[in-house]
């Protein structure tokens, strides 16, 4: 894969990642129809792709819904946030895998500032939404659909 090939799923997996991630700030919840959704666009989208990079997308996913799963045990992680990361690694590409760290981490620190921050201004638009309303919350359907946004470029920078 050369150049942006392997982000053509996540392209068209954009308007529901949006969706997600205000959905999230606003009812910390991630509905299953959204990973579904998210699953279906990369079905949809995975001829576009060489079928070892299908293999190396599904391995990555099933590995990190594992991992997730883990912490939803330990109560670190709610179920929608495990659904959701293990449908987010099936558009990133494999040659992406470090840059997706990279980028998730980026997401989380402005999450979490944005997160705050609404919690001090307390915007009259966003005065309803959980987020605001549930100190010490973490919407991360937020966190993982702005990492994904950010990946091409973060992956073009860093390559």
């Amino acid at each position: 894969m050369n150049g942006l090939d392997g982000f053509v799923p996540l392209a068209a997996a954009a308007p529901l990642l949006v969706w997600a991630a205000i959905g999230d700030l606003r009812h910390l919840r991630i509905p299953n129809w959204l990973v579904l959704g998210l699953a279906a666009v990369f079905v949809l989208a995975a001829p576009s792709l060489p079928l070892q990079e299908i293999g190396l997308r599904l391995l990555a996913a099933a590995l990190v819904f594992l991992l997730c799963a883990a912490l939803f045990h330990w109560q670190v992680l709610a179920g929608g946030d495990v659904k959701m990361m293990g449908a987010a690694m099936l558009f990133v590409p494999s040659p992406a895998l470090i840059s997706f760290g990279w980028s998730f981490s980026a997401a989380m620190i402005a999450v979490v500032i944005a997160a705050a921050a609404l919690r001090v201004r307390r915007p009259a638009a966003a005065e309803g939404w959980a987020v605001v309303r549930a100190p010490g919350s973490m919407p991360m359907g937020a966190a993982i659909s702005l990492a994904l946004m950010l990946l091409p470029a973060v992956w073009l920078y860093a390559g």
